[in-house]
C-alpha cells in the first residue's frame, strides 16, 4: 500500500511535482480508487493536505468538485478557511460547494464529542453531494502519516489487528489517494508547485491525543529511529496481509458457527452455539468478530465470555443491539421499539391483520361443536367479554389465571416456564377484555373465559398463518 512512494524516494527519481503526481496515479490505478477522468467530489478544508489532492487530482484530469464545511468552531479563522477553499476552486476553475454546519449544537444534541459530530455531519454532507452531482467518489486528503498516527493512537486505546493496518485506501464511497504519501513529500509538492495555504492553529497545539502523538511522540521515536515513519508503514502493509488471512478464518467460523439465523416463530440477526463455539481455537477472538458487527467492545465481549454458563435469559446491550443467552445459544436482535399501541377488537370484526392475523367469529355450543386443543385457536365465553376487545403487548406485572388452573400467575413467569427467550417474550400480545387478560395468543387462555355448561355464545378465534 505505501511502498510506491518510496521506492522511488530511494531511487533519487523524485525531482519535480510532476513525479508525485505519477506515484499518486499507480496508487489510484493499483488499488482502482477511481476511473479515469471519474467526477469526483473533493473535500477540501484549505489545508495543505487538501490543497495538494485537489491540484493533484485536477492535474491529473479527473473532474474535480470542491467540497468543504464551515463548522463555525474557529471564529474569523474558520471564515478565513472557507474564503480561501473558495478562491483556490475559481483559480483552478473547478465547482464549489459550501455548507455551514455547527457540530458543537450537533454534538451536544446527540451526547457526542464535538470531533465525532463534525464527523458524522462533514461525511454525511459528502456523501450527499456526491449523489447530488453524480460523481463515484469522495476523495479525503489523509496521507501515510495520518495513517500511521491512528496506528499509534489505536494502539494507547488497545487494539485488535484491524486497529494495526492503518486507514483504509477506500472506505464505502471515500477514496484516499495520497495515502502513498507522507506529510513531508505533501509539503514539498505545495512548495514545487508553488501552491498556497492556510494553517489551523489547533493542530499546533498539543491538547490533544492526535497532536501530541505527531508533535511530541513521533519527533521523540525518530530521535530514536529516524525512519520510523517508514517503518511503521511497512508494518501496517505486512499486518494488512495477516489481515486478509484473519478475515478469511473468521469467515469460515461464522459458517461453522452461525448457519441458522432464525428459529421457531422469532427470527434474529446472530444465532451462536456456546458448545461449537468452544471448539475454536481461539474462541474468545472469534466471539469478538462476530458481536463487534453490532456495537459490542471488548469489554461487553469479555463479560459475555465469562459469565457463558451462567443463567439463561441473560441480557446484554449495545447502543444498537441486544443480546440475549437462551441455554446453549446467544441470540444478537435489533433493539426493539418501544410498542405501547393498543389495537381495538369490535364485535363486528371477522378478521384483523394488525398486529397479528386473526379470524374471529361467534357460534353457538352444541354437541356436533368440538373445541379443539390448537394453541392457534382460542374458544371463549362470548357472553363474560366487554366490547371492545383490544391487543396489546404485555406490561410488567400483567397476570392472568391459565386455564386448568386457579391461582394467578405473572405472565413474565408464564413465559419463564414455556422456556421462552427474550425476543419470543416481546413478540408476544394479548387480548384484553377491560384490564383482564382473555388470551395470550397462540399459548393459552384464561381459565375465567373459558367455555362451560353454561355458554350460550362461544367466541371462536383463530390466529391466521397465511
Amino acid at each position: 500500500m505505501y511502498g510506491f512512494f518510496y521506492l522511488y524516494r530511494r531511487n533519487g527519481m523524485l525531482n519535480d511535482g510532476t513525479m508525485i503526481d505519477r506515484i499518486v496515479k499507480k496508487y489510484i490505478e493499483s488499488l482502482d480508487l477511481l476511473p479515469e477522468g471519474a467526477r469526483v467530489v473533493v473535500a477540501l478544508s484549505g489545508g495543505a493536505d487538501s490543497v495538494a489532492l485537489m491540484d493533484i487530482l485536477h492535474r491529473l484530469d479527473y473532474y474535480c468538485i470542491g467540497a468543504h464545511v464551515n463548522f463555525h468552531l474557529r471564529g474569523e479563522e474558520s471564515d478565513r478557511d472557507a474564503a480561501f477553499s473558495h478562491q483556490f476552486c475559481m483559480d483552478l476553475g473547478v465547482p464549489f460547494y459550501k455548507i455551514d454546519l455547527y457540530a458543537a449544537e450537533y454534538a451536544e444534541q446527540e451526547g457526542i464529542s464535538v470531533e465525532m459530530a463534525a464527523r458524522d455531519l462533514r461525511y454525511n454532507w459528502f456523501e450527499q453531494l456526491r449523489k447530488e452531482q453524480g460523481a463515484v467518489a469522495v476523495a479525503v486528503a489523509h496521507h501515510r502519516d495520518d495513517s500511521v498516527e491512528t496506528v499509534l493512537l489505536n494502539l494507547i486505546r488497545g487494539t485488535g489487528i484491524r486497529g494495526l493496518t492503518g486507514i483504509k485506501p477506500r472506505n464505502g464511497n471515500v477514496v484516499r489517494p495520497l495515502l502513498c504519501c507522507g506529510r513531508e513529500d505533501v509539503l514539498e509538492y505545495i512548495e514545487q508547485r508553488g501552491l498556497t495555504f492556510v494553517t489551523d492553529r489547533s493542530n499546533l497545539l498539543n491538547e490533544y491525543r492526535r497532536n501530541k502523538i505527531r508533535l511530541e511522540v513521533l519527533p521523540l521515536l525518530e530521535s530514536i529511529q529516524p525512519s520510523v515513519r517508514e517503518s511503521i508503514a511497512r508494518t501496517m502493509d505486512h499486518l494488512g496481509e495477516t489481515e486478509i488471512l484473519y478475515e478469511q478464518a473468521i469467515d469460515e467460523a461464522k459458517s461453522r458457527l452461525c448457519k441458522d439465523s432464525k428459529g421457531g416463530s422469532s427470527e434474529f440477526l446472530l444465532k451462536i452455539s456456546l458448545s461449537a463455539l468452544e471448539l475454536e481455537k481461539a474462541p474468545q477472538s472469534v466471539l469478538y468478530e462476530l458481536l463487534s458487527e453490532y456495537g459490542f467492545g471488548r469489554s461487553d465481549v469479555q463479560s459475555v465470555w465469562k459469565n457463558r454458563w451462567g443463567t439463561s435469559g441473560r441480557v446484554y446491550f449495545s447502543h444498537t443491539h441486544r443480546l440475549i443467552f437462551d441455554r446453549d445459544c446467544i441470540l444478537v436482535s435489533e433493539l426493539p421499539a418501544q410498542e405501547t399501541t393498543e389495537y381495538p377488537l369490535d364485535e363486528t370484526q371477522t378478521s384483523i391483520s394488525e398486529p397479528v392475523k386473526l379470524k374471529c367469529k361467534f357460534v353457538k355450543p352444541g354437541k356436533d361443536y368440538k373445541i379443539s386443543i390448537s394453541k392457534s385457536m382460542a374458544f371463549i365465553d362470548a357472553d363474560k367479554l366487554l366490547f371492545p376487545l383490544t391487543i396489546r403487548h404485555p406490561k410488567k406485572g400483567d397476570n392472568f389465571i391459565p386455564f386448568g388452573m386457579h391461582g394467578r400467575k405473572l405472565i413474565s413467569d408464564y413465559c419463564i416456564d414455556r422456556k421462552m427467550n427474550a425476543i419470543e417474550k416481546e413478540e408476544l400480545w394479548l387480548l384484553c377484555s377491560g384490564k383482564d387478560i382473555v388470551w395470550v395468543i397462540g399459548e393459552r387462555i384464561d381459565n375465567r373465559f373459558r367455555v362451560d355448561e353454561m355458554t350460550k355464545r362461544v367466541y371462536h378465534l383463530i390466529v391466521d398463518p397465511s
